[in-house]
């Protein structure tokens, strides 16, 4: 299910366009409006003291004309009825330049034209080009005075005063008009470079925050690990290749890896919220024992600040829901983080589970210092931190959770905890209750890829390590290469099961090395997995479209690798077989 969901600064640059537009259409609207209304006006005071029709019947067709804009404007882009109203302007202008002849002083509407060019057209070369084009016909319309080629109409001397006039006040009435406009427009468009500044500038300091606080929420995990290990490196017998390490300790690495996933994950998921490009995957799942098993993975970090999270389920609760699993995931494990890193020391996190009026509510109760009531709000703004707190702000996971809670038809809402200190984070969506699906009991069994040969295309030695690790743990052959062309030549000696390649490396990318590979009749027929740290959406559309046959998002989960390999090798074989 897409997501229909679209983000406040999207809605914001599409309001923008339609306010620009609305605010085109009025300008050309009222200055068509008002031409229409002044050459009917001087077509009919011109016919009445000359008496001549070549003026009248002209003049009423311009009018008409003028008023034919206000359709281009209605059904048809606003630029086409600027447009249309400037050359209607020019054609006008000049033939009754000529027509009339110098009493019609036809230099007085210069100012006038070039007024509307500025409006009319927003390209330089446009509008050097138009102003060309109109001088030059100005200049050879005055030329015709003196040198006449088309001639104009006989004019007594009265006539020629009182069209003297008339002429002076239409060009008053018409510079003015485009004047007031163009000085309207140039305010306007000085209020939104003002306000594009002002927004630069938040934009700006958001990013500052945005930094700041995003690698002061990796420092702390890092600093885990990097003294786990440090301690071990230093004091480790040189002359020995293993090293005894505790189990403690690397249930501490792997949770404090797990809380820096957790920290990019948000800032990868805030940034697809921004973009309008997040989705809702549904899929069937046990809640009970899912939610069990992810308050014990955050239980050794409440350890160690001798917090307990204790886990009540009610009865109510149903065996599977339907649901988006991660994004579920992703609410849960943003209000377990910010529960420990804001409980009070020695204290106790309670989370509930169950139904009401049919929609899943789950709460988490901390027992820290509580939220004024003016502040319950804005905590779900991005990286706030309570006065007098002297823990790390909330980051991007309340506001994420929130976004995600809603985008799922439920909500988030934050509550004062009326048995004691603290705050109650609750979670209301609505879920369908559904069965066991077939693959509820799935088990990894790694003897399927035994003897297996893939090969891994990447260019960081750390991306070949943690590969190894995982493809051996399977019982996989693994061969390595560290560039496109190197892996094209591997590929080619060693004739691998499948391919594992990265997406963005040197010499060239994942999705231009897969065309040679295709194009080449000794290795088209093997599995091409894409593999990229990007799981953007529109990624995922590029693997598609290259026709690779699957992809992984890196960092790569050992069930996932399992399941692509089984799928696109051993089911592969399977049925070409069963086929044969």
């Amino acid at each position: 299910m897409k997501n229909n969901f679209t983000p406040t600064r999207m809605n914001g640059s599409n309001t923008e366009a339609d306010d620009t537009k609305e605010r085109m259409i009025k300008i050309v609207n009222s200055l068509a409006k008002s031409a229409s209304l002044l050459a009917f006006i001087l077509g009919c005071l011109l016919y009445y003291m000359t008496g001549h029709k070549v003026i009248l019947l002209p003049a009423l067709l311009e009018s008409a004309l003028f008023l034919s804009i206000l359709l281009v404007t209605k059904y048809s882009k606003p630029v086409y009825g600027k447009r249309f109203m400037f050359f209607l302007h020019s054609i006008s202008i000049w033939f009754f330049g000529v027509l009339l002849g110098p009493a019609s002083q036809i230099y007085l509407f210069a100012p006038f034209l070039a007024f509307c060019v500025f409006l009319v057209f927003e390209k330089p070369w446009s509008q050097v080009l138009v102003l060309a084009t109109s001088l030059v016909a100005m200049i050879l319309v005055i030329v015709n005075y003196r040198y006449p080629v088309i001639a104009s109409l006989p004019l007594n001397k009265e006539t020629e005063l009182y069209l003297h006039w008339l002429v002076i006040a239409s060009a008053t009435l018409l510079n003015g008009t485009a004047l007031y406009y163009y000085a309207k427009e140039s305010r306007y468009q000085n209020k939104q470079l003002k306000k594009l500044v002002s927004q630069l500038d938040k934009t700006n300091q958001a990013m500052r925050i945005y930094v700041r606080e995003t690698t002061h929420e990796i420092r702390s995990p890092l600093n885990v690990v990097n003294s786990i290990l440090q301690n071990y490196i230093e004091t480790a017998d040189q002359s020995k290749r293993t090293v005894q390490v505790g189990f403690a300790h690397l249930e501490a690495i792997h949770f404090a890896c797990q809380d820096m996933q957790l920290v990019v994950s948000n800032a990868l998921g805030w940034s697809k919220i921004e973009a309008g490009k997040d989705e809702i995957i549904n899929s069937p799942f046990h809640f009970g024992d899912w939610v069990l098993h992810l308050c014990d993975t955050y239980e050794y970090l409440a350890k160690r600040r001798s917090v307990h999270i204790n886990i009540a389920l009610h009865d109510n609760l149903p065996e599977y829901i339907l649901a988006d699993k991660s994004k579920l995931r992703t609410i849960i494990v943003n209000l377990l983080s910010n529960a420990i890193k804001f409980t009070a020391f020695r204290s106790i996190i309670t989370v509930k589970a169950g139904m009401k009026n049919g929609l899943l509510v789950v709460s988490v109760t901390d027992q820290g210092v509580g939220i004024p009531a003016d502040r319950k709000e804005h905590i779900f703004d991005p990286y706030v931190t309570e006065p007098g707190q002297h823990t790390e702000s909330s980051g991007l996971g309340l506001p994420i959770a929130r976004h995600m809670a809603r985008m799922m038809g439920g909500d988030l809402t934050a509550t004062d905890n009326t048995d004691g200190s603290g705050s109650i984070f609750t979670l209301r969506i609505p879920v369908e209750i559904t069965t066991a699906p077939s693959s509820a009991h799935h088990i990894l069994d790694f003897s399927l890829l035994k003897g297996l040969k893939v090969l891994v295309v990447d260019d960081d030695p750390l991306n070949h390590l943690a590969f190894s690790l995982a493809l051996k743990r399977m019982g996989i052959e693994v061969i390595l290469a560290d560039s496109g062309p190197q892996g094209l030549a591997k590929a080619l000696l060693h004739q691998p099961d499948a391919i594992l390649m990265d997406m963005i490396m040197p010499y060239a990318s994942g999705v231009e090395m897969l065309s040679q590979f295709r194009a080449n009749r000794d290795l088209r027929h093997i599995p091409f997995i894409l593999v990229s740290g990007n799981s953007y959406s529109e990624v995922k559309e590029e693997v598609t479209a290259s026709g690779a046959d699957g992809f992984l998002s890196k960092p790569v989960n050992i069930e996932q690798l399992y399941t692509i390999l089984k799928d696109l090798v051993i089911m592969a074989d399977a049925q070409v077989s069963t086929a044969r």
